[in-house]
């Protein structure tokens, strides 16, 4: 009885020692600083804060001196105010029903693709004949804001 506990021991050693090391094979790729995720997450931001800014003064905002707590969301005020975002503002959001129409998006979606938040507080990755295609507000946008 005690030779096969000796037996399964240095396999349980073994498996124990090796187990990080194979674990840890393979192409590692850090995605936290990929330029998708700084636009998802920013568009996630001005998801968060024009609903967040809606549901507080049951009115749309119609530009960000509407928004509510703009110091908690950094990066979705500062990226629209720098015009990396265009947002289309007095839409009435509608997260739960499914929508196509555009709400947000990045400054460059139009000519070379990329991340769009829509209606329905979803982000979708559009081509540029997709954006093109993709029904919008008629309300005006922050980009007209920064021309006036």
């Amino acid at each position: 009885m005690t030779r096969p506990a000796r037996i399964i021991a240095p396999w349980a050693v073994a498996a124990a020692t090796l187990t990080p090391f194979v674990l840890g094979c393979g192409d590692a790729q850090s995605v936290s600083n990929a330029p998708e995720h700084y636009d998802i997450g920013s568009l996630e931001e001005v998801s968060d804060i024009y609903l967040s800014s809606y549901n507080l003064k049951k009115k749309p905002p119609t530009s960000t001196k509407d928004f509510v707590k703009a110091d908690l969301f950094p990066n979705a005020a500062g990226a629209i105010k720098k015009g990396e975002i265009v947002v289309y503002w007095g839409v009435a959001p509608t997260p739960g029903e499914a929508a196509t129409e555009v709400l947000a998006y990045k400054a460059d979606v139009p000519s070379k693709g990329g991340y769009v938040l829509l209606k329905d507080m979803t982000i979708k990755a559009m081509t540029p004949e997709e954006f093109q295609a993709a029904p919008k507000p008629s309300m005006p946008t922050s980009a007209d804001a920064k021309k006036g």
